[in-house]
């Protein structure tokens, strides 16, 4: 539990590093087209889901930047999603725990 929760803290630490970058430039905020679309998908998924994504892409050179496809809101539904699988894995633990023969 310790290292999921370490993993999802990990990434949600940075992609809030690549949302404050400067340069970016938010590409959800309108109706996307084509790879946009795809990617913002990807990016209501989690980081994870974004970052394999991003990276597919760019070893076929269309030029995909993290960043892009992250705001605010889309920061908050993955720490919300990261508090929730942590919350029910504590859950799950403490129902295993109570259910051990003593």
């Amino acid at each position: 539990m310790t290292a999921t929760t370490n993993r999802i803290s990990a990434a949600l630490i940075l992609a809030a590093a690549f949302t404050a970058s400067a340069n970016a430039e938010y590409r959800c905020a309108s109706a996307p087209i084509g790879l946009d679309k795809r990617a913002c998908a990807a990016a209501e998924q989690g980081p994870d889901v974004l970052r394999r994504f991003v990276h597919q892409w760019d070893r076929q050179m269309a030029s995909l930047r993290f960043s892009d496809y992250v705001d605010a809101n889309t920061e908050r539904a993955w720490e919300a999603k990261a508090k929730l699988a942590a919350q029910q894995n504590t859950e799950a633990s403490v129902k295993v725990a109570s259910n051990t023969p003593r």
